[in-house]
């Protein structure tokens, strides 16, 4: 057991080093390399918070550039996103920010299909356009980046600002000051925002929702009334569409109709559920398992339940693999 704390130990202290965050405490960092800097107040509030700190007591680096590691821990630890270590795909996950990556994918703020041959490169130079895409989905407004491009969407919210001559500099390296500055704006819309969640209404909507998921690797076309339908192997044959997500906008419902629960669907289901009950997501697919299990046609083939304060229903007719969730505004 002592051997194990004292490796524990160890870990811990060579994330600090590789992170460049040991150091300063937080109260009392005093850098001399901030003093006359522009974002001298966005850093010494981002060190007081205690999601980021200096290579020492006297020095922060604030034009040094940050890797895609360092920005994706710092924006987990400032989101107060609880962290999980488990295995991902990704081949050179071992080092202090494999459970940062973890969290990440769990969190859908990275995903795997951005990388190239499974390989994160966490110590890579992390560029604006991919902390524009982490802190919009840190957002849980990825379909909005899909639709739109995860850069404007940035500007939009003012989680950074354009250069002189117009453009956003997407494939420029941020630096650790600039870093600092997106995830303290990012900070402010999550924590300033009052509005409801806007939910996916239009079929483009829906579509860009679906294409957002990670889930979603199959193909999806328009079908009869604003449908979106979707074939999850992404075949040429029209019967492998077998799973629909519509909006109703007479009754303000949002329809998941799932023709056949293969593993891909039920990955797209659980992924949609996530959207719609972020924190109850577990019980709504737990009892969308429990309906496809049921034979069908009677009374434990139905739930009416509530979940986030939105409704949820769900049923399976008689003799049939179909299930319908309803979920209400």
């Amino acid at each position: 057991m002592q051997k194990i704390k004292r490796m524990m130990v160890a870990l811990t202290l060579t994330a600090a080093l590789l992170t460049g965050t040991q150091g300063a405490n937080a109260a009392t960092a005093a850098f001399t390399d901030t003093k006359t800097h522009w974002a001298k107040s966005q850093i010494d509030s981002a060190v007081s918070q205690g999601w980021i700190n200096g290579y020492d007591a006297n020095t922060f680096k604030p034009n040094a550039n940050m890797t895609r590691a360092e920005f994706l821990k710092s924006l987990v630890v400032a989101m107060k996103i609880k962290v999980a270590d488990s295995d991902t795909p990704f081949t050179d996950d071992i080092g202090w920010f494999r459970s940062y990556i973890s969290t990440g994918l769990k969190q859908s703020i990275i995903k795997v299909g951005d990388y190239k041959e499974n390989n994160f490169e966490p110590n890579k130079m992390i560029t604006r356009e991919e902390i524009a895409r982490m802190t919009i989905r840190a957002l849980s407004k990825d379909p909005e980046g899909v639709k739109s491009g995860y850069l404007a969407v940035a500007k939009k919210l003012e989680i950074m600002k354009g250069y002189p001559d117009g453009s956003m500099g997407g494939t420029k390296s941020a630096t650790r000051a600039e870093a600092v500055v997106m995830v303290l704006n990012t900070l402010k819309v999550k924590n300033t925002s009052a509005e409801v969640v806007e939910y996916p209404k239009t079929k483009e909507q829906v579509n860009a929702l679906i294409k957002s998921l990670s889930s979603f690797n199959g193909t999806s076309m328009f079908g009869h009334d604003g449908a979106v339908v979707i074939n999850s192997k992404g075949s040429e044959d029209f019967f492998d569409y077998t799973l629909t997500v519509e909006y109703k906008n007479a009754v303000k419902v949002t329809s998941i109709n799932i023709a056949d629960p293969t593993a891909a669907n039920q990955a797209i289901v659980k992924d949609l559920l996530k959207y719609y009950y972020p924190t109850s997501f577990e019980k709504a697919y737990s009892a969308y398992l429990k309906i496809n299990k049921s034979a069908g046609g009677n009374a434990e083939s139905t739930i009416e339940t509530r979940f986030d304060n939105r409704t949820f229903e769900s049923y399976k007719g008689i003799n049939t693999k179909r299930v319908v969730i309803l979920i209400g505004e």
